[in-house]
C-alpha cells in the first residue's frame, strides 16, 4: 500500500504542473505555445544542403523561468514528407532559439525542388527548395 500512496502523490504532482506537457496527441495541457522557425539553408558542394531551424516557446509570465514543453516525435512534432524524425528537439525551453539545430537534406531533395515541412502542434514551417535557390535564404548571404 505505501507504493500506491507514493505513486499517487507523484502523479498528483505531475498533473498539477502547468507547463510540462506530454503532447503526443492532439490534446495539449500546457499554457505555453511552441512555434517552429526555419532560419536558412547552407548549400554544400555535393548538392546536399543543411537546414538551420529553431523555435520560439512563448509561455505566460506566471509559468516561471523553469517552464518547458515536451513534445515527442510523432503527430505533434514531425517532418514530412519522408522521415518524421530529423533530429528536431523534443524539449522546448522558453524564448526564441533561432539556430537551435540542423537538418541534413539529400541532393535528391534539393535538386528536385522538394518542399519539406516541420510541424509542431498546429504550426508549420516549410523549406521549399524550389524557392530557396535564389539565395535569399542562403545562410552565407544572411550572416
Amino acid at each position: 500500500m505505501p507504493h500506491v500512496y507514493s505513486i499517487s502523490i507523484t502523479l498528483a504532482m505531475l498533473a498539477a504542473s502547468p507547463v510540462w506537457a506530454q503532447a503526443d496527441s492532439a490534446e495539449q495541457t500546457s499554457p505555453c505555445v511552441a512555434e517552429p522557425i526555419f532560419h536558412c539553408v547552407q548549400y554544400l558542394d555535393e548538392g546536399e544542403a543543411i537546414g538551420h531551424f529553431g523555435y520560439n516557446l512563448q509561455c505566460p509570465d506566471d509559468a516561471g523561468p523553469a517552464a518547458e514543453l515536451f513534445i515527442d516525435i510523432g503527430d505533434d512534432n514531425l517532418f514530412s514528407p519522408g522521415r518524421i524524425d530529423r533530429g528536431q528537439p523534443k524539449i522546448f525551453l522558453p524564448g526564441e532559439h533561432v539556430d537551435e539545430y540542423e537538418v541534413d537534406f539529400t541532393s535528391a531533395e534539393v535538386k528536385a525542388g522538394s518542399a519539406v515541412h516541420w510541424s509542431v502542434l498546429d504550426k508549420t514551417v516549410t523549406v521549399d527548395f524550389s524557392k530557396t535557390k535564389d539565395g535569399s535564404l542562403d545562410c552565407s548571404v544572411l550572416q
